[in-house]
């Protein structure tokens, strides 16, 4: 725009100071009469948004280039420029928008008078008509072209460019129709005055035609307004019916899966204190009955409480940060496999890890994702078949994965365990523990992933946690014993297994 301002007041300069006065002197009635129209026809615009600061179409161009051909281009330039500086001090324009509408009419109405002079060689009859029109509408195009420029630019704009070009193609044959009437009314000033009374019938006609399109892009944004509206509420109303669902799913879930340990532990201390005599052997297996289900419960219960804590943000896994330490996740990959041998698993737990993976954890953090897993694993695979802890190193990151002989995992399926409340085989838990492992694993900057197993046929849960360091070179010696098979851990003989 500073540019263009800039250009036109150059040759706004260039034309004031070549007038001929002495043309002026004598078409002087008539460059009065039509200089009046130019400062009239400048207050007649046509927005082309509701916003009253947009931008908006002049209909002055039949009059300006008419004074061009009666008078003189700098006498029809200096009467522009002031004409459109009253106008944008009436419409409040900043002054450099201001500047900016004088440069654009400027130069193009320098371009469209050196194309009359060079086709029709400044004449006004009958021979001239095509330069005439070929100049009008060169001038029109020039300064629209510049206007649509600026407003191609504009990131604020209201109205797009090639609304302005259409709008423009109009006020073009407007400006050619208008000049030729003009050219031939100016030798009589009642025909000039009708003239001008059709300019105006003119400028209605496209003001009413551009309030249509207005109206119609309105209804049109209003509908759209209604269809998104719509859509909301009705995407409102099926998430209310889901979330609802899903209230009644879980409070139904969460009731059955609490109920059966609950009754379990009830009814074997009612046995215990009021049913019939029992031998030690008995009363030690209904209280071992008893604890093995107060446990689940209590497990159930903290991972309602975990999955609450961790979507309001105040688990304290999420920010534990300066609870981890060093330690050594190969070591606290065989104190998981001795707490699960303790366990359900007994004998069927095997551990094949490498010598040292240096990682900075919270170590209680990874024994209960482990821990998860491995019952996980002793619950969905097999009883005649062992399930696996792997400790490996993979890249910069130590990997601590539980395998299983079970039935796997489908691919489609292994993003959505991880979600809350997810159970692929319907009776069988909250569907919490997956979730919380991953936001516990993620808590540590690691992650918890699925794949296919490698060691058995079943699915691979697999713990990822960086290292603390990239591993040291080897010495030859060590190079070698390096390359000997990974230590692998059988389980302690059947008979001291614990069921």
């Amino acid at each position: 725009m500073a540019v263009v301002s800039a250009i036109g007041f150059v040759v706004l300069c260039l034309l004031a100071a070549n007038i001929d006065f002495g043309q002026v002197g004598e078409e002087l009635p008539r460059v009065a009469l039509l200089g009046a129209f130019v400062a009239a026809a400048t207050f007649l615009t046509i927005p082309l948004s509701r916003d009253a600061s947009g931008p908006r179409v002049m209909v002055d161009s039949p009059f300006v280039f008419a004074l061009v051909l009666v008078g003189d281009p700098g006498v029809a330039a200096l009467v522009m420029a002031v004409s459109l500086t009253l106008s944008g001090l009436v419409h409040h324009k900043p002054p450099i928008r201001l500047a900016f509408n004088v440069g654009t009419h400027t130069i193009g109405l320098a371009a469209g008078w050196a194309v009359w002079t060079a086709l029709s060689g400044g004449r006004v009859d009958s021979s001239a008509l095509p330069g005439i029109l070929i100049g009008t509408a060169v001038f029109v195009a020039v300064k629209t072209v510049l206007f649509v420029g600026s407003l191609a630019l504009d990131e604020d704009r209201t109205v797009g460019p090639a609304r302005v070009l259409r709008q423009s193609v109009l006020v073009i044959v407007m400006a050619q129709v208008g000049v030729l009437v003009l050219v031939l009314a100016t030798k009589d000033p009642a025909l000039l005055a009708l003239a001008f009374a059709l300019m105006l019938g003119a400028y209605l006609l496209l003001r009413t035609e551009t309030r249509a399109v207005l109206d119609r892009d309105d209804a049109e944004a209003t509908a759209r307004r209604e269809a998104e509206l719509r859509a909301q509420e009705q995407e409102v109303a099926r998430k209310l019916k889901e979330t609802d669902q899903m209230k009644d799913d879980l409070l139904a879930m969460v009731s059955h899966e609490l109920r059966t340990p609950l009754t379990t532990v009830v009814g074997a201390l009612r046995l215990l204190s009021a049913g019939p005599p029992m031998s030690p052997a008995e009363r030690q297996e209904m209280l071992e009955m008893a604890d093995r289900q107060a446990r689940r419960l209590r497990v159930l219960i903290e991972q309602l409480l975990l999955a609450a804590q961790s979507d309001n943000g105040r688990a304290g896994f999420l920010a534990s940060a300066t609870d981890r330490v060093e330690a050594d996740a190969a070591k606290l990959l065989e104190e998981a496999a001795t707490e699960a041998r303790a366990g359900a698993c007994g004998d069927r737990v095997r551990v094949r890890c490498d010598r040292s993976l240096p990682v900075r954890t919270a170590p209680d953090v990874v024994l209960q994702i482990l821990g998860n897993l491995v019952d996980n694993a002793c619950k969905y695979g097999p009883e005649d078949r062992p399930l696996w802890l792997v400790g490996e190193r993979a890249g910069n990151d130590a990997v601590l994965a539980v395998e299983d002989d079970g039935a796997g995992v489908p691919a489609a399926e292994r993003e959505r365990i991880f979600e809350r409340f997810t159970r692929l085989e319907p009776g069988r838990g909250l569907g919490l523990g997956l979730y919380i492992g991953r936001q516990l694993a993620r808590a540590q900057g690691g992650d918890l992933v699925v794949t296919d197993a490698r060691l058995a046929g079943g699915a691979r849960f697999e713990l990822r946690l960086p290292l603390r360091a990239p591993a040291p070179a080897l010495l030859p010696s060590a190079a070698e014993d390096r390359a000997a098979p990974l230590r692998v851990v059988p389980g302690p003989p059947p008979a001291r297994a614990k069921r």
